[in-house]
């Protein structure tokens, strides 16, 4: 990219700040459900009254406006920058960090202008798509081999599928894409004043396109799916930058003008290093709107025993690069805080405190519900690309707080499956983290976490874990001291005798899952 400067991690000695105790990270987090950027010290601490945000409403077909989402994000920036300002005189800038929800993309013509919406992880359209392509590889005998060169399966969640729609339903509005970007891709590259930018290959490899054993795209799922691979942008590590912003944005921003923009990384590792999970003796679990359990595996991690390979992907679960020494192992679930929130509006809970409390006088599972929680399909760890909200047992006793309570173990059973295919990964001893607004207010949902896992889950004392992350990270790019990992301020012990519930609960739940979905 002419007039835009790049530095790797080894060169960040260019990016030492000359007073540290002015300086300030700025992190900006694209979010599923709000857009929102914080201004960090070098401690990696939040200053207080930074945080700005906006909401954001996601289309029924899953994607984004790409226009709005430009609007709020420049919105948020703003305001940030102006709450800083109140503060701290003339306030310096030592980075700028970018977390972004996964996956984002979209597509621009030669001008950089977008001209698709922004596709995500909860695509409502391709579902056909991704079955007869998994079908297809399944037949070759390539469909495991995929799933390991990518790191991903075949599903809806994923770019393969989403392209291989609109080249058979939108040929026309695909001829106009000159190249492939990220959300956050195709912000930075607004602001330098270019067409596009290359992105990291954590977010390369959240879009399911990525070889993890050359850290590029993966040419022959590419070539099976007929994308040119000249609208590809180049994948690199998150800590190159760029530097140089481009008229009005450089007035406007006058503290970023220079400033170093590292590249975007996914939001699941922000919340991992943000919470203190940065390596496979902690898991981060982490419930908001979704839901995800994920572990760090360095390169020299006794897990990885050859750290020449990507490590192995368990079945059904998925593996991101963070960067060439650190992978993210892991499986979300579409639905966390998000069947919580929907079940309180159709239920019309006016007192949710009082619906909490009676969830809590419950024993485990005498509701006696099956729920299978997929209000928007289900990704980790069958990735059943028609599964949809089921509830088994209603019964005329059963009320409010049964419905509740159960939505809340059948999420918490989800993540059992996805712990148990972790295991092998993790260090002895190690430990469940807990982090996310869903939980962070709910002691119900974490102790109903720690029963169904029968292990310890830790609450910390973190606000905007993935924010905090993406500093964290602009730190370590920077060659910059890190900070302590954040303390635990409640921990749910595992009732032993809730286990052998649970585990029957679980067997429930799977039976119905195999009625139900067995042939996805």
């Amino acid at each position: 990219m002419n007039g835009v400067s790049h530095a790797d991690s080894s060169q960040s000695d260019d990016l030492r700040p000359r007073t540290a105790e002015q300086d300030l990270i700025l992190v900006i987090d694209l979010g599923s459900s709000s857009i929102r950027a914080s201004a960090y010290d070098l401690k990696a601490e939040r200053l207080d009254d930074s945080t700005a945000f906006r909401h954001t409403e996601q289309a029924l077909d899953g994607t984004f406006d790409p226009q709005v989402l430009t609007v709020l994000t420049e919105e948020v920036v703003n305001d940030c920058l102006a709450s800083v300002r109140k503060h701290r005189p003339s306030p310096r800038f030592a980075a700028v960090a970018w977390t972004s929800f996964a996956m984002s993309w979209l597509g621009v013509d030669s001008a950089g202008r977008p001209v698709t919406p922004v596709y995500t992880y909860s695509d409502a359209s391709s579902a056909p798509y991704a079955d007869n392509l998994r079908e297809e590889l399944r037949q070759k005998n390539v469909l495991e081999d995929t799933w390991q060169r990518t790191g991903t399966p075949i599903h809806t969640a994923y770019a393969p599928a989403q392209l291989l729609r609109l080249a058979t339903e939108e040929p026309q509005r695909l001829s106009h894409v000159a190249s492939w970007q990220t959300l956050a891709s195709h912000l930075l590259s607004r602001w330098l004043g270019r067409t596009h930018t290359p992105i990291s290959n954590s977010e390369a490899g959240w879009t399911g396109l990525l070889n993890r054993h050359r850290l590029t795209w993966d040419q022959e799922l590419i070539q099976r799916i007929g994308v040119s691979k000249t609208t590809l942008p180049p994948t690199v590590d998150y800590a190159k930058f760029a530097a140089g912003l481009a008229q009005p944005w450089a007035s406007q921003w006058p503290e970023l003008a220079q400033t170093p923009f590292f590249l975007a990384v996914g939001d699941g590792a922000g919340a991992n290093l943000g919470s203190g999970c940065s390596d496979n003796r902690r898991i981060a679990l982490t419930i908001g709107t979704t839901g995800a359990m994920r572990v760090v595996i360095p390169v020299d991690s006794p897990s990885h025993l050859d750290a020449s390979l990507p490590p192995h992907t368990p079945q059904g679960l998925w593996s991101y690069p963070i960067d060439t020494r650190r992978w993210l192992i892991g499986g979300s679930l579409t639905d966390g805080g998000s069947l919580y929130t929907w079940l309180r509006e159709t239920l019309a809970v006016n007192d949710a405190d009082s619906l909490l409390d009676d969830a809590r006088t419950l024993p485990p599972d005498a509701h006696q519900l099956t729920i299978l929680p997929f209000l928007r399909s289900e990704r980790a760890p069958g990735w059943a690309t028609h599964a949809s909200l089921t509830i088994s047992g209603i019964t005329p006793a059963t009320n409010r707080a049964h419905l509740v309570r159960a939505a809340f173990d059948a999420v918490a059973l989800r993540f059992r499956l996805i712990h148990d295919r972790l295991l092998p990964l993790l260090a002895p001893a190690s430990e469940v983290v807990a982090s996310g607004g869903a939980l962070q207010d709910n002691p119900l949902w974490r102790q109903i976490l720690a029963d169904v896992l029968q292990t310890p889950v830790h609450l910390v004392n973190v606000d905007e874990a993935t924010s905090r992350g993406a500093a964290i990270l602009a730190l370590q790019a920077l060659n910059l001291p890190q900070p302590p990992d954040p303390p635990t301020v409640h921990t749910s012990l595992p009732d032993p005798d809730a286990g052998p519930v649970y585990a029957r609960a679980l067997k429930r739940q799977q039976e119905l899952y195999a009625r139900l979905l067995a042939t996805n």
